[in-house]
């Protein structure tokens, strides 16, 4: 078995305090070799501390030239990852005021040498050990967070490039393709017409998923400052501006029950997600009864408020309820329901940048309701209730 090397410096003017501590760690059961080496000031201390490595400061408080807290103080600030074990004559209390200013641990020199020497100076060394070896995980967490967040920068604005510069070759194989079909359409037979429809079909798909792309890359590249953003005023604002015609072909109806609170909120991205809940409310409507959409605020946890959007429509299988937050994930095919699956993934991103939690409870065939959370705003607006 290799025997452990403990290296310590004992500041202590006293040489009868040398040969005690040398006799107690000599009669010490454990596999351990401690090498003392001691000086009798703080000056001689702090030189050393600067010339060679150490595992441990056995530290007296009262020396020649530095005596009381302040002693403690110049030895961690000369050598903070050392630990520092303080020797008081008098009480505990001295101790426990060493500690608070830097120093690891205390032993009482009347109860010391007997029972907690060793005991101390090990546990005091696991310690650091463990304390050091955690600083150094911290930083290399801290460096590792760092990467990842240049790497989701680089690809967010990657995507952004790559989606804006897909867009206008796009235009034209859609443009050119119409064109083509206009002016070949007599000429023609069954199956090249299919060809082609397919070809622009193909086209103005792909059109729409890269615009899509390009409103998921914006949330945290293109993003707004925070500011109070009165809930009210945005669905009010949604009802006559953005989801005017979808109301009207639908006949649905949104209710607002109860004043919806101000948020502290980028307020572009809380109108795209109110209009992507809303949207989708209406779009997955039953055949049999008209949409009826309730929104709703309770006070949520930690200065945030909960927001729920509740709607009487298809509903969603529980086995999808985590699957739909993802990106192009669809669960209805394009017959059914037109999209490309990217509605609710910029929702979650703009819950997310708001240090916020969105979610759904829905029974398959009666309705869903998306909840979210948002960072509620200090002052309260006033509005008038929604109709």
């Amino acid at each position: 078995m290799n025997t452990e090397v403990i290296n310590i410096l004992l500041v202590d003017d006293d040489p009868l305090i040398y040969r005690v501590v040398q006799q107690v760690l000599d009669k010490s059961s454990e596999p351990i070799e401690f090498i003392i080496e001691t000086v009798e000031n703080l000056a001689g201390a702090l030189e050393l501390l600067n010339q060679k490595s150490f595992d441990i400061v056995l530290l007296d408080l009262g020396l020649p030239d530095s005596s009381g807290i302040d002693t403690v103080k110049k030895v961690h600030a000369s050598n903070p990852n050392v630990p520092v074990v303080v020797l008081t004559g008098s009480s505990d209390e001295m101790g426990v005021e060493a500690i608070k200013e830097g120093a690891d641990d205390y032993l009482v020199k009347g109860k010391f040498f007997k029972h907690l020497a060793v005991r101390t100076i090990r546990y005091t060394l696991e310690r650091k050990k463990a304390e050091n070896a955690l600083a150094t995980l911290n930083k290399d967490l801290e460096v590792t967070v760092k990467k990842l967040y240049l790497s989701n920068r680089e690809l967010e604005n990657f995507v952004y490039v790559a989606s804006h510069d897909l867009r206008e070759p796009l235009r034209k194989i859609s443009a050119f393709g119409e064109l083509l079909q206009e002016s070949l359409e007599d000429n023609l037979d069954d199956d090249q017409r299919e060809n082609l429809e397919f070809m622009i079909d193909g086209s103005h798909r792909m059109q729409q998923m890269i615009e899509a792309l390009l409103v998921h890359s914006r949330v945290n590249t293109r993003g707004a400052t925070f500011r109070e953003v009165d809930l009210n005023t945005v669905v009010e604002q949604l009802k006559n501006l953005e989801l005017a015609v979808q109301l009207e072909e639908s006949k649905g109806d949104i209710l607002v029950p109860e004043p919806l609170p101000v948020a502290n909120a980028d307020a572009v991205q809380i109108r795209q997600l109110f209009q992507n809940l809303i949207s989708n409310a209406l779009k997955y409507r039953r055949k049999d009864i008209l949409p009826r959409i309730t929104i709703r605020a309770s006070q949520g946890h930690d200065g945030m408020v909960q927001i729920e959007i509740e709607d009487n429509g298809i509903g969603i299988k529980e086995e999808y309820h985590k699957d739909i937050f993802n990106m192009f994930r669809r669960i209805h095919s394009r017959t059914d329901y037109d999209g490309v699956g990217i509605g609710l993934s910029v929702c979650k991103r703009i819950v997310e940048r708001h240090n916020g939690e969105i979610g759904v409870k829905s029974a398959f065939g009666k309705g869903s309701t998306f909840w979210f959370t948002l960072p509620k705003a200090e002052i309260s607006i006033k509005t008038k209730q929604i109709a």
